[in-house]
């Protein structure tokens, strides 16, 4: 699940911290396009809302991509949360209360699952710091850490296509041509691989 929030405008930046940010940005790109030449990893969370303080994860999924570009294998996962499933987390993900009482599994085992399936490889998100947020409440709630390098293919389709009005995974979908995201992590997480790796090449040729 992505969710976006509007850029804080910067306020007295002076220059020697904005040449930092600039080299911190561009060190960044680097290490994301190293990472997708592969194996890497593309995961998703949907989520019960915003807040980690007063929501859940409740659903994991992901997929390994091979350094061809090639799915490899896919992961997913619903979670049987503490909470119901709000209605209109329903209404956006499709996911039920039913769907989660016949197949969701505590945190703990999904979570477990999730970092045996994505070993030690760079694990890519759409948005990535809103994942981070929740993956942080995950390990420190059950204990299992979460210490893969992380990137984000926000960051990446801003600098591959810097002319789009907006980088919402639905409209990086209809621009490189690939299907929709539905808000189900599954799907998206297809989605946001075609994403990736069509900025890579975009920034490659750059």
């Amino acid at each position: 699940m992505t969710f976006f929030y509007r850029r804080p405008r910067a306020s007295g930046a002076g220059p020697v911290r904005a040449a930092a940010g600039r080299k911190a940005g561009t060190e960044a790109l680097a290490e994301a396009l190293r990472a997708l030449r592969g194996p890497f990893i593309v995961a998703d969370l949907e989520t019960t809302g915003l807040s980690t303080a007063t929501c859940e994860i409740l659903e994991f999924a992901a997929v390994r991509v091979d350094a061809s570009g090639a799915h490899e294998r896919e992961y997913t996962q619903v979670v049987r949360t503490r909470g119901p499933v709000p209605s209109f987390i329903t209404r956006l993900t499709g996911i039920t209360q039913a769907e989660v009482d016949r197949h969701g599994v505590p945190v703990v085992q999904a979570f477990s699952s999730f970092l045996d399936f994505v070993e030690d490889l760079p694990v890519f998100f759409h948005n990535a710091s809103f994942d981070r947020r929740f993956l942080g409440a995950a390990a420190d709630q059950t204990g299992l850490p979460f210490s893969n390098a992380t990137h984000c293919t926000l960051a990446l389709a801003r600098r591959a296509w810097p002319e789009l009005p907006s980088h919402k995974l639905e409209i990086l979908a209809r621009h490189v041509g690939a299907s929709d995201p539905t808000h189900r992590a599954l799907a998206d997480v297809r989605t946001t691989v075609a994403v990736a790796l069509a900025a890579s090449a975009r920034l490659a040729a750059a």
